[in-house]
């Protein structure tokens, strides 16, 4: 059996739940902070590598399970593309 040993700042962030929220310059939500995101900003980090290494679009559609026109999208920066202005940390 596996031990686990809580230091008090594992233990604090246990008891207090946050989420992050990013924020454009415009002040909309952005990447998977989106009501509307379907894929993480992990996810869209994978996708982005795994289209410079040459997989099509229909190929990344099928393996995310998005549209072709999502991927494109992405991929060109209209969608997921907008810098980072502002990070708010809220309790969950």
């Amino acid at each position: 059996m596996t031990q686990f040993i809580l230091t008090p700042r594992l233990r604090a962030e246990a008891r207090i739940a946050r989420r992050k929220f990013l924020y454009a310059q415009s002040g909309n939500l952005i990447g998977e902070s989106h009501h509307k995101a379907v894929l993480t900003n992990h996810e869209v980090d994978l996708l982005l590598e795994l289209r410079e290494e040459g997989k099509t679009y229909v190929w990344l559609a099928e393996k995310f399970e998005i549209p072709v026109v999502s991927v494109k999208s992405i991929c060109s920066g209209r969608t997921r593309g907008v810098p980072v202005a502002r990070v708010v940390m809220e309790k969950v």
